[in-house]
């Protein structure tokens, strides 16, 4: 019976042998065999070229770009590759009217033009230690009978890692490393814990950034669908202190000195060649269950698309209206659209994939091997998932809408900033510096913000919230009234508020008492929100939250062992490694996608009434004269674009894509729509990972940009 329990298992999770599954860890790459894979795949290089602790690999050359991207290293000197997308707001953070990067472009012409961008960091993965055991140990308190042992919920949150993490650190040898940190992730549901040491530099300059008709020609409309046609790349310089370390921003740092680079291949690349991606996939949940499936699609995803699709749209009308708009908002569409896409495509390839009836089945197996373990725990795991998420699917519903609805405005000052100055109002301590972090906190939220705009927006989502939520509870405000009568509430606010305007904020919060700021509309309005947020939806969230991550322990766990633990770990951010091989697919009956575009499709999409598909003309002269030097295919056509089947997620933007040398090809960018459901669940048949072509890249750098200095540093094959 085991054995056709296992067989039947081999069936469901590697029934396409040529898509390779997996966001592999490396430093497990011995204990689960991955070199064999890797070897049969078509690598060409050593294991110890990947990842290595103790030689230059691939380790020392990717890293963090930002808050929630991939970079890498193109050259002995600092140069960095990473996706448009990904530099998206610190561009957007640079730019003004007169010198929009953003929508203009920017090619530095010597390191002395590179633009420092605050804010913008980089981080490489030192080291990665297994502390499992340290985890566990210090998860229990006292000793004997009176020891006592933390929930799962608290043994991985932050509040319990991070504190075990500094201790950690401290003893590692590592601790007087300038811009080092340490972080432990949870693996495997939290059955595994890893120690990430990682080195930080805060000095990254902008080197060049394709004008926006390039980088994101189609704009949201092209967003994870194939074809593609735009060079989504940027370039940065890490600089660092004359010791070669992290060092503030200074004019006389110096580029990083590397040990190690990417070498670039022009060869291009055929159908089947092998490929590899390394960067930091941010999340996948692949070991769900059916009914977490259904409240992540139901209750989390819908809610979201839902509201999402509406303030795009309206987004959208205003940007194209207006070019100061377009600026203004570009960050926040660019960020919006991609959620709300996203998830709607998720919820889509759900359905076409049948993805419920597969989990349905890996759960009958599941019980069957559950019956066969011997493990009492295992017996019932799935029931009680289900009930969990059966008692609080309304709740997370409610909560997502509402934050995408009346809680979307950004007409809002921090409660929080709100309260400490009331405090110091009422006790008589309040002095002009606390009175101006309040007007500091304003700025940082509100201020910027086109109040009509903002309120047309409230206006537009206001009917989402009153004709869509499921519970009965609703904020003080929106209590017993139409949809009509909440809009009136609405404009009252905008218009009545001290904080309607920067120039009204400042008059009154620079004199106000505590009985006038406890008065102002606002004020009121944020207490109602804040209050209906901790009494309706915090504790449930809470008790879910708690409830489902002891849950997930235990079925991980149970599935890993079903599996003899042959499955990669979900995502979570740190450094994986994926591989796969060039080719199209086909989405559909009579539909069959090639895997490579080229410029001219750029041009066959031309849309001159669409802002999205309008041709930026110095490239159009490129294209007309088949100018393209070193970077044209043998053919005499510029490729632009290029799929693979690389397992790739959300924060694998900006990742390399090496062939089997381990040189630069491409860089990853985005996936295709069909496959959005592949976070849930892998799609050999679907995935695909949209990638960049670096001949493209080098092109834009180089002959299109003029920043051949740049191009000059980087090792060229």
């Amino acid at each position: 019976m085991k054995k056709i329990i296992l067989s039947l298992i081999a069936l469901l999770a590697f029934g396409n042998a040529k898509a390779d599954e997996g966001m592999w860890l490396l430093k497990l790459a011995e204990q689960q065999h991955l070199e064999d894979s890797l070897r049969k795949a078509g690598l060409q290089v050593p294991l110890t070229e990947l990842y290595s602790e103790t030689s230059p690999s691939l380790r020392d050359v990717i890293g963090i770009f930002g808050a929630g991207c991939t970079g890498e290293l193109v050259s002995s000197e600092g140069l960095v590759l990473t996706n448009n997308h990904c530099g998206f707001s610190y561009v957007h953070d640079i730019s003004t009217n007169e010198h929009n990067y953003l929508y203009q472009g920017f090619f530095a012409k010597s390191r002395a033009e590179e633009l420092p961008c605050p804010d913008l960091t980089f981080t490489f993965v030192i080291r990665i230690d297994d502390v499992t055991a340290e985890v566990e140990k210090a998860a229990v308190k006292g000793k004997g009978k009176k020891a006592t042992k933390v929930d799962v919920y608290t043994m991985q949150s932050q509040e319990f890692l991070e504190p075990l993490a500094e201790k950690l650190l401290k003893k590692s040898g590592l601790a007087d490393t300038k811009g080092i940190s340490m972080r432990i992730v949870p693996y495997f549901g939290g059955n595994q814990f890893y120690a990430f040491y990682e080195q930080t530099y805060s000095d990254v300059r902008l080197v060049v950034n394709p004008p926006m008709q390039i980088a994101q020609y189609g704009f949201n409309q092209d967003n994870w669908v194939w074809p593609r046609h735009n060079a989504d790349f940027a370039m940065f310089r890490i600089y660092a202190g004359a010791d070669n370390q992290p060092a503030e921003y200074d004019k006389a740092n110096q580029p990083l000195q590397c040990k190690k680079w990417l070498h670039v291949s022009l060869n291009g690349v055929k159908e089947n060649d092998y490929t590899m991606i390394m960067g930091f996939p941010g999340r996948t949940s692949r070991y769900l269950t059916k009914s977490q499936v259904e409240l992540r699609c139901g209750s989390t995803n819908e809610p979201i698309n839902l509201a999402g699709e509406a303030e795009l749209n309206f987004m959208k009308q205003q940007m194209d209206s207006d070019p100061k708009l377009a600026l203004k908002y570009a960050d926040d569409y660019m960020s919006l659209g991609n959620v709300t896409k996203n998830f709607g495509g998720m919820n889509e390839s759900v359905k076409k994939t049948h993805l419920l009836d597969i989990k349905a089945e890996e759960e009958a197996l599941f019980r069957a091997f559950a019956e066969q373990s011997g493990n009492a725990e295992y017996l019932d795991i799935i029931d009680r998932i289900n009930a969990c998420c059966e008692t609080y699917k309304d709740s997370i519903y409610d909560r997502n809408l509402f934050q995408y609805t009346f809680a979307a405005g950004s007409f809002w000052v921090r409660p929080s900033q709100m309260d400490a100055l009331l405090d110091k109002l009422e006790k008589g301590t309040a002095t002009d510096a606390d009175r101006k972090a309040l007007l500091d906190s304003y700025m940082q939220s509100a201020g910027s913000v086109d109040m009509q705009y903002d309120l047309d927006k409230m206006l537009l989502l206001t009917p989402y919230w009153t004709e869509k939520h499921r519970l009965e509870a609703q904020p003080a405000f929106a209590a017993g009234k139409t949809a009509d009568e909440i809009k009136e509430y609405f404009r009252n606010l905008y218009t009545t508020s001290a904080f309607r305007s920067y120039k009204t904020a400042e008059e009154f919060v620079m004199n106000c008492s505590a009985q006038q700021l406890r008065e102002d509309p606002l004020y009121k309005h944020t207490k109602k929100v804040v209050n209906f947020m901790e009494r309706t939806y915090a504790d449930a969230l809470d008790h879910y939250n708690h409830e489902i991550v002891e849950l997930n322990r235990i079925y991980v766990r149970g599935l890993c062992e079903m599996y003899d633990w042959a499955k990669s770990p979900d995502a979570n951010f740190t450094l994986r490694m994926t591989y796969g091989h060039v080719g199209g697919y086909q989405p559909r009956d009579a539909v069959r996608y090639d895997w490579k575009t080229t410029l001219s499709g750029m041009m066959e999409k031309e849309n001159p009434n669409d802002p999205d598909y309008v041709i930026d003309e110095p490239l159009r002269k490129f294209w007309l004269d088949k100018n393209f030097g070193r970077y044209a295919r043998e053919d005499g056509e510029l490729q632009t674009c290029f799929l693979t089947n690389n397992d790739i997620t959300g924060g694998n933007s900006g990742s390399a894509v090496l062939n089997a040398k381990g040189e630069l090809i491409g860089l990853a960018f985005d996936g295709n729509i069909e496959s959005l459901s592949s976070d849930l669940r892998f799609n050999p048949a679907l995935q695909r990972c949209i990638c960049v072509d670096i001949r493209y890249v080098l092109f834009v750098i180089d002959m299109y940009g003029g920043s051949s200095y740049a191009v000059k540093e980087m090792t060229i094959k």
